[in-house]
């Protein structure tokens, strides 16, 4: 029989722990794959940075030749009205512009966090499934 020893919940039985936990060998692995999801997930994280930087950059050069280009226009305008529609289709471009930009960067983000946790999803899944076999096991014992 093997030794217990007590502690505040009681004795540990190393018998019992090997029955509910059959696949304590297997930590190694484990710790392993969760190693190997989080090198996925921050290899996945740098490149959605990168998108997200390239994007900005982007938009911010669309918007400063926007501005320019309003600029430009607006010192040609000869009437304070022509003055006045040319800053409101300025307006309405630049406002639609920036709501562009904010669904980009939207789907940036949203294809992030897929990208980041899809690694973790398997590892998750076996690790619930083999918790689950030896849960049931101890049980029935």
């Amino acid at each position: 029989m093997a030794k217990t020893e007590p502690n505040f919940f009681g004795a540990f039985a190393p018998e019992t722990f090997a029955k509910a936990f059959p696949f304590a060998t297997q930590f190694g692995d484990m710790g392993k794959d969760a190693v190997t999801a989080s090198t996925e997930s921050a290899k996945a994280s740098v490149k959605s940075f990168q998108d997200a930087s390239q994007a900005l950059m982007r938009q911010a050069q669309d918007r400063m030749s926007m501005t320019v280009e309003t600029g430009k226009t607006l010192a040609g305008a000869k009437t304070v009205e022509e003055a006045f529609e040319i800053q409101s289709d300025y307006m309405r471009n630049a406002f639609k512009a920036h709501m562009d930009g904010l669904t980009e960067f939207a789907g940036i983000y949203s294809s992030a966090m897929k990208d980041c946790m899809e690694p973790f999803a398997g590892y998750t899944k076996e690790l619930a499934t083999e918790t689950k076999k030896a849960a049931t096991k101890a049980k029935a014992s």
